[in-house]
């Protein structure tokens, strides 16, 4: 049985799933909130070590932020294939913006996922359901459908954006 925990310590809501075999991270906050987002990861008493990987919907600022600060804490930042040539697309925002404690996603540390084997690598992991690629808000966006109906998908355009008149 899987468990949810939503984190909310800045402007973006990030999930905590917690698989039968490993835990996964969805999204993380701006450039700067790493002690934000240690401060909540106490109120469920959750511990960094407790988090195998990060996944990331989209890579804008406000999602991907402290993705490689995780990762020097030893998570292992996923990227889909269809992802994989926008994962510094915000990189210049976050530097001009002189974002404190940014640090770039190394490329050298990603574990590359084909989007057609998620499934299996949420199975592996304890988690059933599947990634898709949801481009709307992003090019690079994806969502995370578990088979139990949940849905994580970062960003949505507001319903009057997206009607057809």
């Amino acid at each position: 049985m899987t468990k949810v925990v939503k984190l909310k310590y800045g402007n973006t809501k990030c999930y905590i799933i917690q698989g039968i075999k490993k835990t996964i991270l969805i999204d993380t906050d701006w450039a700067g909130t790493l002690p934000n987002f240690f401060r909540e990861l106490g109120e469920p008493n959750l511990k960094i070590q407790d988090i195998n990987y990060l996944f990331i919907t989209h890579y804008h600022p406000d999602h991907m932020g402290i993705a490689q600060n995780l990762v020097d804490y030893g998570i292992k930042l996923v990227v889909l294939d269809s992802q994989l040539k926008f994962i510094h697309q915000s990189d210049y925002i976050l530097e001009r913006q002189k974002r404190k404690n940014f640090e770039p996603i190394n490329d050298k540390q990603i574990i590359l996922l084909p989007i057609a084997e998620s499934r299996k690598f949420l199975k592996d992991c304890g988690i059933n359901g599947e990634i898709i690629s949801t481009p709307g808000h992003s090019d690079c966006s994806v969502s995370y459908i578990m088979d139990t109906g949940e849905a994580f998908v970062g960003d949505l355009y507001p319903i009057e954006q997206s009607l057809i008149r």
